[in-house]
């Protein structure tokens, strides 16, 4: 059957799956990190204005 992943090639997918869901989810969680710092930065200055 043409198309299908067989022997070590199936392996390599796998791997190149799970390495590819690993540094995108790294991403994500970087990128949101950033965000609440910001935020919180932001957060910080308002309080400061208001005293």
């Amino acid at each position: 059957m043409t198309g299908v992943i067989d022997g070590s090639a199936q392996w390599a997918y796998v791997a190149a799956a799970y390495g590819l869901t690993a540094l995108l989810t790294a991403a994500v969680l970087w990128a949101s990190w950033r965000a609440m710092v910001k935020a919180e930065r932001r957060s910080d200055a308002l309080r400061k204005d208001r005293r």
